[in-house]
């Protein structure tokens, strides 16, 4: 079903196929929302697919149908498919080594838990770290990969989870070593293109990379198109 949906759309937006809601899905949304707005959270868009159709929508707060909106650390979920693209493709395996697609980034003494991080420490979060070496890469650094492979690393990967949207960033920069495209660039034939997604927007870091853990812009419409894929 994922190939055949990948074929299907063209270079422009498309939507999903919508669908009356049941009256019990009616009343059980309205006293969603309501409740949503007695506690004040904020909510700015809500959209449920059943069966690859648009059941309910509603957009409130700061959230406007057609408007690209920050997706944060869903980010990230865009940035593992381009990673497992890129895995298919042939051009990295979960097994590679972080420390050969950045040599030129390394430092003077590469420790053993250095040496050993690979792709899947990065995509499972199993870096090594105590602790997340954003704060000290992200508002300090305007070299991002190069702090990143100096950052100690306390304990041998695979052995602690710490969440760090840095390793997410290193996906990305991965991506865009391998690929040549930066990675919203790479993703544009193969997944936003085939979905009807247009006007998406990536924040980049000081290197130029895609933030890939983060800064992703897409409309509430998109990211349920990718959850049906």
């Amino acid at each position: 079903a994922a190939a055949a949906l990948l074929f299907i759309s063209c270079n422009e937006s498309q939507d999903l196929p919508r669908k009356k809601p049941s009256k019990a899905l009616e009343k059980a949304a309205a006293e969603y929302i309501q409740k949503v707005q007695d506690e004040e959270q904020g909510i700015h868009s809500i959209m449920i697919v059943k069966n690859g159709k648009v059941v309910f929508e509603k957009w409130m707060g700061e959230g406007e149908k057609n408007t690209p909106h920050i997706l944060h650390s869903v980010s990230k979920t865009f940035t593992a498919t381009a990673v497992g693209m890129a895995i298919d493709a042939g051009l990295i395996s979960l097994e590679d080594k972080v420390i050969d697609f950045f040599p030129e980034y390394l430092p003077e003494t590469v420790s053993d838990n250095l040496a050993s991080l690979n792709v899947k420490h990065l995509l499972t979060m199993n870096c090594g770290f105590e602790t997340s070496p954003d704060s000290k890469v992200r508002p300090e650094r305007q070299d991002w990969v190069r702090a990143f492979l100096e950052q100690p690393i306390d304990r041998e990967p695979g052995t602690i989870f710490c969440y760090t949207s840095l390793a997410t960033y290193m996906l990305s920069a991965i991506v865009q070593k391998v690929t040549g495209e930066k990675l919203v660039d790479y993703l544009q034939p193969r997944l936003f293109q085939p979905l009807g997604i247009t006007d998406v927007h990536w924040d980049e870091s000081p290197e130029g990379i895609n933030t890939g853990g983060w800064g992703l812009y897409l409309k509430t419409e998109d990211l349920a198109k990718l959850g049906q894929l």
